[in-house]
């Protein structure tokens, strides 16, 4: 990684670390009105330390996957050749799929306590607010690698040993995982737009900031969105 590239990292990372105490302020400050207006049974249960740690759980989420895929976009603009990229892909794709596991496992772990009585509805929402926001945020960047595998040669791709199939059942799974009812949950908690990654644009991450004889065809971008280049441009 060049020097170029480690700065506009270190920026993203900054921003971040600062966005964090921030969003968390934000949303103490929206507990009042939505404790006094939400009259639902269910929120009722939660007490108010854990809508709070389950609010910056979210947004400590949220803020992960945008730095995730913003750095993802800077890697693929600074890649001289379309078998970069594609390992590029891979190495993205590959870390996605195992935390996804991970975050099916988080699941199914957190409905077998409460049905056991185990963990009270509470803390229960809390986790699953929290599970639905990291999934979410890796349905965005499994979409992000997708536009960007789709414009890439299917033999580069085979060589990494990967293929928009996967990565489309990759996104899928993760959008299936979140489902009405655990949807619902996160969003009494943590409002409607729970697991949004707070800088997400059609685009982002795509190849269209390389170079133009580096995509086939010889194209230009012609994609709205674009990410941080070594320019910051």
């Amino acid at each position: 990684m060049n020097r170029t590239t480690s700065i506009t990292l270190a920026a993203i990372l900054v921003v971040a670390t600062v966005a964090v105490p921030f969003a968390a302020a934000s949303v103490a400050s929206s507990n009042g009105v939505q404790d006094e207006t939400d009259a639902g049974e269910a929120n009722e249960s939660i007490k108010p330390g854990e809508r709070f740690a389950a609010a910056v759980g979210v947004q400590n989420a949220e803020l992960e996957g945008n730095v995730s895929e913003r750095a993802f976009g800077v890697r693929i603009a600074n890649a001289e050749s379309n078998g970069t990229k594609a390992a590029i892909v891979a190495e993205h794709h590959e870390t996605a799929d195992a935390r996804l596991g991970e975050l099916e496992d988080r699941l199914e772990t957190l409905n077998e306590s409460r049905e056991a009585g185990n963990l009270s509805e509470g803390r229960y929402r809390a986790e699953v607010a929290e599970t639905v926001a990291e999934m979410r945020s890796i349905e965005q960047r499994a979409t992000t690698a997708e536009t960007t595998a789709a414009e890439l040669p299917p033999e580069a791709l085979a060589a990494n040993d990967i293929d928009l199939e996967s990565i489309r059942t990759l996104r899928e799974r993760a959008g299936e995982l979140d489902g009405p009812d655990t949807a619902a949950i996160a969003r009494s908690i943590a409002g409607d737009d729970v697991g949004r990654s707070s800088g997400s644009e059609p685009g982002v991450g795509g190849p269209s900031d390389g170079p133009a004889d580096d995509r086939p065809g010889g194209q230009a971008g012609d994609r709205n969105g674009t990410v941080a280049g070594p320019n910051g441009e």
